[in-house]
């Protein structure tokens, strides 16, 4: 499991039990300042006419005055700091559900140079390359370009996301399969070359809609070449 995402998992959790947990304290303990209110109200309603006992009745109201206001305050911060925390549970999950993990965004990366790398061996080969050297290059790009293409996408991504995710890395996975077991035969053959040179673009057009989706700096990647 990706380590950032997990964390985030467990960030979630966190965050939404303590909150909710606040936010029951804090109803409590309204409650309870409700509780003194109406204990406030029977004491004023019965005042000692002795002097001696209005004093005592006198610190007993006050005490119970203080109290009220107390669990007021108290239950009024709760609620507050739980609804803080549950605002920062509801951004931890919209990350998770709108963000590449970095295991994802690693293979899409990986893939994004290794398409590149392929499509300069065959710039290559068409500027003079042996073809005994292309077509091992090639193969070898291939299987790297199969490996990364094994990703799938994080489970606590949005359905929709997820979906697109593993449909471009599913292209990527079997781009890297035909282009190993035929890159002589492509070389070899225009027709052939020119069906997968289709199948390249097919898989840039969904590499395309990725980084549209989750704001990937292609610039940034343009540079680490």
């Amino acid at each position: 499991m990706d380590l950032n995402m997990s964390m985030l998992d467990l960030t979630f959790i966190g965050l939404l039990s303590f909150g909710i947990l606040l936010f029951l304290l804090g109803i409590l303990t309204l409650f309870l300042s409700a509780a003194s209110r109406r204990q406030l109200k029977k004491l004023k309603a019965r005042r000692p006419k002795n002097k001696k006992k209005r004093k005592q009745w006198q610190r007993i109201c006050k005490k119970t005055e203080q109290t009220k206001k107390k669990r007021m305050r108290n239950g009024i911060l709760l609620i507050i700091v739980s609804i803080l925390l549950g605002g920062s549970a509801g951004y931890a999950r919209h990350y998770q559900l709108t963000s590449l993990s970095s295991s994802n965004a690693a293979a899409l990366a990986k893939s994004y140079y290794l398409i590149d790398e392929i499509e300069g061996q065959l710039d290559s080969y068409k500027n003079g390359a042996s073809i005994e050297k292309t077509t091992k290059n090639i193969r070898d790009l291939s299987q790297q370009l199969a490996g990364a293409g094994t990703e799938t996408a994080y489970v606590g991504m949005a359905v929709d996301g997820q979906k697109l995710v593993n449909r471009h890395f599913n292209l990527v996975k079997n781009l890297g399969i035909n282009l190993n077991a035929k890159a002589r035969e492509i070389l070899e053959n225009q027709e052939e070359l020119t069906t997968y040179l289709a199948d390249i673009d097919k898989v840039k057009t969904s590499q395309q809609k990725v980084f549209k989706e989750y704001q990937v700096n292609e610039s940034a990647l343009q540079q680490k070449k």
